[in-house]
């Protein structure tokens, strides 16, 4: 009879620890774009885990968001919100950026690092 409280007890701590440590899903990342910057313009991920990038357009003009080595190409317009999921399968360090004419030539670029 007195297992049962510490189970629950432990059961209850071991649920909520993911949350009490402020993550989220470890492939799981918000890119705002925003006055001709990604303001997460680093982001490292897992081999072999399915990524989720949220791509958020705050600006009041069209933003693109390209990951060649990913095939990915997306058009956000104005004050837009997009997902776009993948799952990398080669390690290494990736360059994406804002396909928008003159976007990228301002510095609108960032990467993406797959870690093994």
């Amino acid at each position: 009879m007195k297992k049962r409280p510490f189970l629950l007890s432990l059961l209850l701590i071991l649920a909520c620890l993911p949350t009490a440590c402020g993550h989220t899903a470890p492939n799981e990342t918000t890119i705002k774009m925003e006055a001709m910057r990604f303001q997460q313009d680093e982001i490292a991920v897992t081999a072999g885990q399915p990524v989720t990038l949220r791509l958020v357009n705050r600006d009041d003009y069209a933003h693109a968001f390209d990951l060649d080595d990913f095939d990915i190409h997306l058009q956000l317009a104005a004050k837009e919100t997009a997902e776009v999921s993948f799952t990398p399968t080669q390690s290494g360090t990736f360059t994406f950026y804002c396909g928008s004419p003159g976007h990228e030539a301002a510095g609108m670029v960032g990467s993406i690092t797959v870690l093994p």
